[in-house]
């Protein structure tokens, strides 16, 4: 299959980057129920710093279950455990088409066990408006299971033990699907698979595992073995890498029947370089895989955060991508048109108290958005702003009308019911 390159117009979204392991933007939003006054920030960071668990988002269902699996190390101990999975699923009884997101892979042991429990909430929200389930696993090497090994080690730059590490990820993101694919909501025909950066790695070595029913997979900035401080662009080893794309695509496309896949990266990617990109996807195709691939302007200080920190860049581009498969209903949240309203006329405001978030909204620099439904409100800038918003907002209502976006930036965007 030919390359298919697609450059989409830079976005200055003023976000602040973090290290590509999955966690909420940094960007602040607030939400306040007007009946009590309570204002709380939305969860931000680090792994480094470990921020206290966000609140769990009951407007998408999110719960955690655990999930038995076995694995080998790199040196061939077993390791044993249950990963830890969020998942998210949109109102009604399914059967839903699944989604399974996987975390990517922090350089420092003391981030890995610090890292706390993925939740890609914006991702899946995306998702969920597709009317996909999402499971989004912690694997073993992270957070409260970094004690029980690390089976994804590459051990040593020059001689990386990538195969071991691609065999342990597909066999714990395997373990996920096929334990998704057994509850009885679930539509186990139709499930589609991505990951960034490791598990974006992790996501391609689960092609070769021909599960049925994975009919998709999205590699965001895939690899190994990558370190942006001290090997900018640059990871161990890249032939080697090459080889084990390679390996994938040809147990991919082994009978015939390759799923599609889809690969984005960004012009300067700190991990690993495009031109390595371009390399290991040419490789999986021409051994038999099926892969377009999806090169994207320079992002922030760092395009390896893509995924964590560009929702509104990447997920037209994965709507587009759905598309042809039957996942016709967009993700991707458009910008509103607007009406006469002035931005700043608090008169027009659909309800009382809320003037207070209202000037937080409009202290806010650009892109950002402010949601109400007349009693509650929320409002968020930077990435996904008109998303974060409204989840801010509706995790108040209680049951009340949902909340409604009323401005989006410098524009006014609200209309009655």
């Amino acid at each position: 299959m030919m390359r298919s390159t697609l450059s989409l117009a830079a976005l200055c979204l003023g976000a602040v980057l973090h290290v590509a392991m999955p966690a909420l933007a940094r960007a602040q939003s607030a939400v306040t129920d007007p009946s009590v006054g309570e204002e709380r920030p939305a969860a931000s960071a680090t792994p480094s710093a470990p921020a206290a668990q966000p609140r769990i988002a009951t407007d998408i269902r999110e719960a955690v279950v655990r999930v038995p699996t076995s694995v080998e190390n790199a040196f061939g101990k077993r390791l044993d455990a249950d990963l830890v999975v969020t998942t998210y699923r949109p109102p009604g009884p399914g059967p839903f088409p699944l989604v399974v997101i996987n975390h990517g892979r922090a350089v420092s042991e003391k981030d890995r066990a610090a890292m706390q429990r993925p939740r890609f909430e914006s991702a899946a929200r995306f998702f969920i408006r597709k009317g996909f389930a999402v499971a989004v696993p912690m694997r073993i090497g992270y957070g409260e299971l970094a004690a029980v090994g690390d089976p994804e080690a590459s051990v040593r730059c020059d001689a990386p033990r990538y195969e071991s590490a691609a065999k342990a990820a597909a066999t714990e993101v395997a373990a996920v699907v096929r334990f998704m694919q057994g509850v009885s909501d679930i539509d186990a025909r139709r499930v589609v698979l991505i990951g960034q950066s490791l598990g974006g790695y992790a996501t391609m070595a689960t092609t070769g595992e021909r599960l049925p029913g994975v009919i998709a997979a999205i590699d965001f900035a895939g690899g190994h073995g990558g370190n942006p401080d001290t090997r900018t662009g640059e990871p161990c080893r890249p032939d080697e890498l090459t080889r084990r794309f390679a390996d994938f695509g040809r147990r991919a496309g082994a009978d015939g029947h390759p799923p599609p896949t889809l690969w984005v990266f960004t012009a300067n990617d700190r991990f690993f370089s495009p031109r390595y990109q371009r390399r290991w996807s040419d490789a999986y195709r021409e051994a038999g895989g099926l892969a377009t691939t999806r090169e994207m302007p320079a992002f922030g200080e760092d395009g390896h955060q893509l995924f964590a920190r560009g929702n509104d860049l990447w997920q037209p581009v994965v709507d587009e991508f759905l598309k042809p498969l039957g996942f016709d209903i967009p993700g991707a949240l458009p910008i509103p048109s607007g009406g006469s309203v002035a931005i700043d006329d608090e008169s027009a405001l659909p309800g009382a108290r809320l003037d207070v978030g209202y000037r937080k909204f409009l202290a806010a620099k650009e892109p950002r958005a402010f949601a109400t439904n007349g009693r509650h409100w929320g409002y968020a800038f930077g990435d996904d702003a008109q998303s974060r918003a409204l989840a801010l907002c509706d995790q108040n209502t209680n049951a009340a009308e949902r909340c409604r976006l009323y401005a989006v930036n410098s524009t006014v965007v609200w209309s009655k019911p």
